[in-house]
Formats: C-alpha cells, structure tokens, sequence
C-alpha cells in the first residue's frame, strides 16, 4: 500500500472512531436492546428460535446476478427492523459495490423501513479495508445493525478473520449483516462464523396484484446453526414496518444445508427431523 492509501486509510478509520464516539454517546442511557429480530412470521421465526439473532453474523446472498437489489433490500430491511426508530444503523460499502451494482437510494430505503437519517456510510477502498472497519464499528454498543459490503474476492477473511468479526458482534449486541455477491460456490471462508446464511432470489409482482410496486422475493435459509432451514416467498410492507408470506410454491422446511463448501461446515440436524410446510418474506427494488 503507497503512502496516499495509507494516509486515506488512517483518515477513514479516524472518522469512523469519531462517528462511533458520537453514536455512543447518543445512545448512552438507553436500554441495550438484546434478543432477536423477529421476521413477524411464525414459519420462518419458529426455524430461527424466534427471529434473526442479535449479536451474531449473519450472511445475505443473491441467488444470482439479476437479484443483488432483492438481496440488498433483504438486508436492509432487517437492519431496519433492528433498529427500530431513533437508532443508528452503520452501512460499510467497498467503493466498487457502488461502482458495480448502484447506490443505496433514499426513498426506496425508506419504503422498506429503514430510515436514511439513522445511517452511516462508511466508504473502503478495499476489501481487507471494509473487514477492518467493520471490526472497528461492532466495537461500539450504540448501534443496531452494521451491514457489511465488500466486493470480489475476499482471499484473506479465512476461519480466523470471520471469527473475530463474529466475536465482535457478540460483544456489541448489534445484528451484523455481511452482504456477498459472488458466484454459488464461492463462498469466503470466514463465512462459517455466520450463524445464518441466506440466499435471495427476487419475485415478479402478481398478476392484478394491487400493491403492484411491493417488494418481493423467495428468500431461502440455507445455512442455520441453530436448526432446520427453509425456503419462502416474502414481501415486505413499508407502511406497516413488515415482512409478510406469500401464496405460491417453493416454500418449506428442510435440513439439509444448501450453500456449505464442505460437508464439515454443516451443522448437525436431528436425525428425526421432517419436512414441513412454510412461507415467505417482502421486498421492494429501490429505484
């Protein structure tokens, strides 16, 4: 790394301790919120152990090219819904995500309930850079969710790196959301940490479907450390602050772990348990 890089690197850390400090500070008083994030639905919530846990990783996919806004608006959504009104959500983005796939759009944010006054943008040059700033941000208790969007290959997040951003997770209470676009396949290998991993697949509206502009996509659990995995269409109502299941197939219960780079990183499953029916979850494309 030359001398320029070096110093934007400092410069980027500095101000990203000097927002930490400021949300601490905001939040200081306030109940730490601990538990889970609920999706509201009792099909998928009953698979999570009651929702989308706080303080661990959590890892969102695009099942393909064509659903990394479904995927995006996916983890946004939940951020929002960890935070609630009035706290803080920290988005880190490697320059190239916006390069290559847009920017995060404020009213499209907003209709999917996660409010642009409460984010903080944090910008890396690169991957090794937007790791470690995410490391710094779950070092603050203040914030609700902190989403985390490196781009390309990310050779270096090994078992240990992933680790420790799951450890910093635990200890900041905070819902941290990793966002990866790479092909099926290519999974990092830091993602074991993740106690979910989630793949998203976007869904065309319905024919004479009044709420024709509501987000929607099949959202598939296909890593769970804590149980069974499933699969589910969902929408997500803005007005109401919710994700919601949709009629249609392809939604169900399984355990089998659909998205491991080997069978080792499975995690175990009850050898008695069935098949079930379930649901899904709502979401819009911003922009």
């Amino acid at each position: 790394m030359d001398a320029d890089l070096m110093a934007l690197a400092a410069e980027t850390l500095d101000g990203l301790r000097a927002a930490v400090s400021r949300i601490e500070a905001e939040a200081a008083g306030q109940k730490r919120r601990t538990g889970r994030v609920a999706f509201g639905i009792s099909a998928v919530d009953e698979v999570l152990g009651g929702g989308l846990r706080r303080g661990a990783l959590h890892a969102v996919a695009a099942a393909s090219a064509a659903g990394v806004g479904a995927a995006t608006g996916f983890a946004a959504a939940l951020a929002g819904l960890a935070a609630g009104t009035g706290r803080t959500v920290l988005w880190v983005r490697q320059d190239m995500a916006g390069v290559e796939h847009g920017e995060p759009w404020a009213p499209g944010l907003s209709e999917i309930g996660l409010d642009p006054g409460r984010i903080v943008f944090v910008r890396a040059t690169d991957a090794e850079a937007a790791l470690k700033a995410a490391e710094t941000a779950l070092s603050c208790r203040g914030l609700a969710a902190v989403l985390i969007e490196p781009y390309g290959a990310l050779g270096r997040f090994d078992r240990v790196a992933g680790r420790r951003l799951a450890l910093a997770a635990g200890r900041s209470g905070a819902l941290a959301l990793m966002l990866r676009f790479e092909a099926r396949g290519q999974m990092p290998a830091g993602l074991v940490a993740a106690e979910t991993r989630w793949r998203i697949a976007p869904l065309a509206s319905a024919a004479r479907e009044v709420d024709w502009g509501g987000p929607r996509a099949l959202v598939e659990l296909a890593r769970n450390r804590l149980g069974a995995l499933g699969r589910w269409p969902l929408g997500f109502s803005g007005d109401e602050r919710a994700f919601r299941l949709l009629a249609g197939d392809g939604a169900g219960v399984s355990s089998r772990d659909a998205w491991s780079p080997n069978p080792g990183d499975r995690a175990a499953e009850p050898r008695d348990r069935q098949d079930q029916a379930a649901g899904t979850v709502p979401l819009r494309r911003a922009g």
